[in-house]
């Protein structure tokens, strides 16, 4: 499918207004429409196609964390059960501290969040999916 990229921009932008519930839908459409000059057909059909791509991304996303927070507490049980089986009580209260500490530095990312710069192209003439 081929698209020029101020179909898809103005598409995301209705669909994002729709999302919105704005009471004014239809004067946004017809604005998106004479500003962009493309029919409002054409626009109702891409965002349908980008509302269907996003609700898709979302939901593999999810099941990603889902899986993900499955993994690392079945891990967190394992290690806990090693070092249980493994060391006295003593050896355990001694290690605390330690065990706090890296987990809120791990937590924390070490530092702060590092913002990375979109690598967005300027000049594109049409768009693939």
């Amino acid at each position: 499918m081929q698209l020029e990229p101020s179909l898809l921009a103005v598409a995301c932008i209705a669909s994002a207004t729709r999302g919105l519930n704005v009471s004014t839908k239809l004067a946004v459409g017809y604005d998106l429409c004479r500003l962009t000059m493309h029919d409002l057909n054409k626009i109702d059909f891409v965002v349908k196609i980008v509302e269907e791509i996003v609700a898709r991304e979302i939901a593999d996303k999810q099941c990603q964390q889902q899986q993900q927070q499955q993994q690392q507490a079945a891990q967190q049980h394992q290690q806990q059960l090693a070092v249980a089986a493994g060391s006295s009580c003593k050896e355990q209260y001694q290690q605390a501290p330690q065990k706090l500490s890296s987990a809120t530095a791990s937590s924390n990312g070490g530092g702060p969040p590092q913002q990375q710069q979109p690598e967005t192209p300027t000049d594109v003439q049409y768009i693939y999916f």
